[in-house]
């Protein structure tokens, strides 16, 4: 099912506001009736009690043949009636009665209800309306009253001009307030339509983006505050998806080149490993010297794997879980142990340690900052000739120790040093496989240290050589 589209934001705006208008309109009107009625009413009512209303005693009106009045009470301006008068007595008989006239000269009879209002049983006046005995009689406003001899006096006086001041008061309200609904609509609906033209004008810019350069952003004359804050917002977060692209991007390319490099790097373990087994197959199980050859190159090969699987598990580890739970790490103690397994692995590449002061502890996890130190020392022995020497260094600085592994070996030039900590980059690729050195091991410090919150950074050694700085924060400044 299609779903319907909302209505334009200019149409909705332009119909709150007449509904609004018509609201308010509606409410003055009524005020205005009802103000407008009881004006006129009071007036009519003023009118009723300044009728003269004496009789004799034969109970007949004593103003009868006064000169009748207009509608608004003065003589002599052509349209005449007369007011309708009748007195009662306490049981019940009518005692007189004068009869009344509407503007045309037809007779009326007040239609009155059988129960008078309570007023009128408390001896006060009281006013109402009512409709003629006659069948095209007007309405009438009847003022009935009870005087000192318990006598009920009714006076009546026809509507006829007071509702057609309404009818014409409400006719003249209905006209003025449709016009001033729709002139206000209308100019509702220009002056909503055109301040919301920069806000179609920054839709349409936003659709004419290109896909491949989001970053672009939209450029809109705005002539309200609230657009130009939308169309700033629009362009922040048009930045922050071309970011989140661009190092999506980057994760996939490097991802691709990871997975790349990994089965380039398990593709010759493998290829010799089945190599090994062929030659068990073709009579090397038959000659002890080919058996046992054989055998070495499996184990061998078999080893270079593992030792490839669990480096990439050690990256893929560290870098799954950025913030690892860390604790204060002596640096004298693990720095110790380093040295000591390095010169018991290969007294070749002799180490040295030194401590600037008293460096103290850093926050980090001690066998991984060992490792880190291992790998180090271990890229020395696998890149430079046996003599190079190594010295290891730490001291504090501010917040944070900073640890030196320097040698005097070969050293990189400032573009080796620019990629010497990429996975599986190597100086001299032939030479570090039959060394047996997978390219993950600068990789794993980089990564390490910097889950550490730290940093790593590689510069010559003064007189040639390359020195490798680990800065991690102080287990009492993390």
């Amino acid at each position: 099912m299609k779903a319907r589209r909302p209505l334009p934001l200019h149409r909705q705006l332009t119909a709150l506001a007449a509904v609004v208008l018509l609201l308010a309109l509606g409410v003055s009107g009524v005020a205005a009736d009802l103000a407008t009625t009881a004006y006129l009413e009071d007036r009519l009512d003023t009118r009723l009690i300044d009728t003269p209303t004496d009789f004799d005693n034969q109970g007949k009106p004593d103003n009868q043949g006064a000169p009748a009045v207009d509608r608004d009470g003065d003589p002599g301006s052509g349209r005449q009636f007369s007011t309708y008068l009748q007195l009662t007595a306490p049981d019940g008989t009518v005692l007189g009665t004068q009869a009344g006239l509407d503007e045309s000269g037809k007779p009326f009879t007040p239609d009155l209800p059988p129960v008078l209002p309570e007023s009128v049983a408390g001896r006060s006046a009281a006013f109402f309306d009512t409709g003629s005995r006659e069948p095209a009689g007007p309405r009438l406003r009847i003022k009935a009253s009870v005087d000192d001899e318990g006598r009920l006096l009714i006076v009546a006086l026809p509507r006829t001009s007071t509702d057609a001041v309404l009818r014409r008061l409400r006719l003249i309200q209905l006209s003025v307030s449709a016009g001033a609904l729709l002139l206000a609509s209308a100019a509702a609906w220009w002056l909503v339509r055109r301040r919301l033209g920069s806000l179609r004008r920054l839709a349409h810019a936003v659709e004419s983006l290109r896909p491949d350069d989001p970053a672009a952003g939209v450029h809109v004359d705005t002539t309200t505050r609230e657009v130009h804050e939308l169309a700033i917002a629009t362009n922040a977060m048009l930045h922050r998806i071309h970011d989140a692209l661009a190092k999506e991007q980057a994760t996939q390319e490097r991802l691709r080149q990871f997975v790349a490099d990994a089965s380039h790097e398990l593709r010759t373990p493998i290829t010799a490993v089945s190599a090994y087994a062929q030659l068990f197959e073709l009579g090397a199980k038959d000659r002890p010297a080919d058996l046992a050859r054989s055998m070495a190159g499996i184990q061998r090969e078999t080893a270079r794997m593992r030792e490839l699987a669990e480096e990439l598990l050690t990256l893929a580890t560290t870098e799954d879980y950025a913030a690892p739970e860390t604790q204060p790490v002596d640096v004298a103690t693990v720095i110790g142990q380093a040295v000591d397994a390095a010169l018991t692995v290969d007294p070749r590449w002799p180490v040295t340690m030194t401590l600037g002061g008293r460096p103290g502890a850093v926050a980090a996890e001690p066998d991984q900052l060992r490792r880190v130190l291992d790998n180090l020392m271990g890229n020395i022995r696998t890149h430079t000739p046996p003599g190079t020497c190594a010295r290891v260094r730490a001291e504090r600085h501010g917040p944070d120790v900073v640890i030196t592994v320097a040698d005097n070996g070969p050293g990189l030039d400032e573009q080796e040093r620019a990629h010497m900590f990429d996975r599986f980059w190597r100086q001299d690729a032939s030479r570090s496989r039959r060394a047996g050195g997978s390219g993950l091991g600068l990789a794993i410090v980089a990564t390490l240290v910097k889950s550490w919150n730290g940093r790593v950074t590689a510069a010559p050694t003064p007189g040639g050589g390359l020195t490798v700085a680990l800065s991690l924060p102080a287990a009492d400044a993390a």
